[in-house]
Parts: C-alpha cells; structure tokens; sequence
C-alpha cells in the first residue's frame, strides 16, 4: 500500500468514527444532578448554577458610567438590550486578581450580568455533593454564588439609595 492510499484509508476510518458518533444515544446524565460551572473571581474559586444563568460571554465590550454602586463596572449589550455588567469579586469582599473577561447574564426578572476573571469548567454534580453554601467539585469545596440572591441584595441597596433597580 502506498502512503497516500494509507493516509485515504485513515481518512475513511476517522470519518466513519465521526459518523458512528452521531450515530449513538446520548449519554444520559444523572437523573437527579445539576449542572454547575466553575469560576474564578478575586482568586476564589467559585461555582455558578447554570439554571441561573441565561448565557456566558468572554470578552464584551464594556461602557462605563457613573454610580453610587462602587461594583458597577459599566453597561454592555447583550441580547439586544443595555445590560448592566457588576464587578462579582467585589460583590463579594475580594479585590480581582485581574480584569475580569468573563460575564454571567442572570436569569429571572431583571437584567444584570457578572463579571468574573476566569471560567474553568462545566459539571454535573451530584446532589451529595452539595454542602450548606458550596459544592463538591473534583473533590474540592467551592463555593456556590447565588446570583438571584445577589440581584436582590443589589435591588434593596438601590432601593435605599434611592435609584431604580440593577
């Protein structure tokens, strides 16, 4: 066999492996396990419920204004509308380690995202991996960032300082 009738016979096997891919059930997940993304902010590592979130974005563009909010970084587009974009190391007590490139858009009634510096991975995690506030991942605790809780702490301090909702 010549090399090029070697490199035409690799060929048809790997696209006939490719194919046999699609081919196949999908892997069925544990039924009772949720799906968890691991971040870093402000050198924590951090997780992320993935039903909380309505998309992930890296390297937005952001435009900074004016607030009485330190953690507001700005204001970037997302899904066709101005969404405000809040600095999640420091919401959370911790300096950033770096700009952070990473954005969170929040499900639920308001519009807000969360930047954060690094995303590392995506897991299915079982329910016996969740502890008070964090979760067991690759046999490390991280904690576990409610962002629904986060827009509603952020609602009830602009609703002391007197402006309208993040």
């Amino acid at each position: 066999m010549t090399g090029q009738n070697v490199l035409a016979a690799s060929a048809r096997a790997l696209k006939e492996e490719f194919d046999r891919t699609f081919a196949l059930p999908p892997a069925v997940a544990d039924a009772g396990a949720q799906q968890i993304l691991a971040i870093r902010a402000g050198g924590q590592t951090l997780a992320l419920r993935l039903s909380d979130l309505r998309g992930l974005y890296v390297d937005r563009r952001l435009q900074a204004l004016p607030s009485r909010l330190p953690e507001l970084l700005g204001l970037t587009g997302l899904r066709g509308q101005a969404v405000p974009v809040f600095d999640l190391a420091a919401l959370l007590g911790h300096p950033p380690q770096c700009a952070p490139r990473w954005l969170a858009l929040a499900a639920g009634r308001h519009s807000a995202a969360f930047a954060f510096e690094q995303f590392e991975a995506h897991h299915a995690v079982r329910p016996d991996d969740f502890l008070d506030n964090a979760v067991r991942m690759d046999g490390v605790p991280r904690t576990l960032v409610s962002l629904p809780s986060l827009i509603d702490a952020l609602e009830r301090r602009c609703q002391r300082l007197g402006s309208t909702s993040p």
